[in-house]
């Protein structure tokens, strides 16, 4: 059994590393302009962040899961809670800040989800839900990662979406082998122009050097409903089941 990557927060400080180390004599004045670019790209979305925020920080608590994968069909064994209740930037920060996202081994993901909603298709707040998925090659993935979840904890999927009535509850990055797949899940996999807007809405408020080169396809990013996916009868069934025994 491969061990869980553990958490390890040092202290109340948040430390974010934003500035870009020093170029070496061998780096091109090129690729030293574009990780200067990113960078800036990045202090401006945590400053626009801060700025929005109101109190209380964050408008809905999250909890941040480990999900260790194996063969097993019962899904809800394989998840760990890491934080359990974030409810500012801060928490956040010193969970992120301080995860060895390097060691997270082949299929294993990190779910970040509204408190109280677990990240599995038989939650009842997701069990007519989807989620738009992205193929993100290795060298962009934390980065695309990082940004999907500040715009999650910062309500921005959820201001988009207001008029449709529906919600994020949730982002996800798994790891594969040459890519990750990041997701987000809303709540209301049939409503087609909720759907549409959340993924213009992602696209969008992407930096452009993390938006995807090319038009939607299996192969670059896609929505799914939940139902639509191999073992989602089996999982809603067995739940069922459960509940019936207690």
């Amino acid at each position: 059994m491969r061990p869980v990557p553990e958490l390890s927060i040092t202290g109340d400080d948040i430390i974010i590393e934003l500035e870009p180390e020093s170029p070496t004599s061998s780096q091109s004045s090129d690729s030293s302009s574009s990780r200067e670019s990113q960078v800036a790209l990045r202090k401006e979305l945590y400053r626009q962040f801060i700025m929005s925020l109101r109190p209380p920080p964050l408008q809905y608590s999250w909890t941040i899961w480990f999900d260790k994968y194996s063969n097993t069909t019962d899904y809800e064994s394989r998840l760990y809670v890491l934080q359990e209740d974030v409810a500012s930037i801060k928490t956040f920060y010193q969970v992120y800040n301080n995860y060895p996202w390097d060691r997270i081994a082949m299929r294993d993901s990190v779910h970040i989800f509204r408190k109280g909603i677990k990240p599995v298709w038989e939650d009842p707040e997701n069990l007519k839900g989807g989620c738009w998925r992205f193929r993100v090659p290795k060298a962009k993935a934390q980065d695309f990662f990082h940004e999907i979840a500040i715009l999650c904890l910062a309500s921005e999927f959820e201001v988009a979406m207001e008029e449709q009535n529906d919600h994020v509850l949730g982002v996800s990055i798994s790891v594969r082998f040459n890519s990750n797949i990041i997701s987000i899940w809303n709540k209301l996999g049939s409503n087609e122009n909720s759907i549409k807007i959340l993924g213009e809405t992602i696209i969008n408020r992407l930096s452009p050097h993390l938006r995807p080169t090319e038009g939607p396809a299996p192969n670059v990013y896609f929505y799914r409903r939940h139902d639509e996916n191999e073992g989602y009868k089996e999982a809603v069934e067995a739940l069922a089941a459960i509940q019936e025994e207690e």
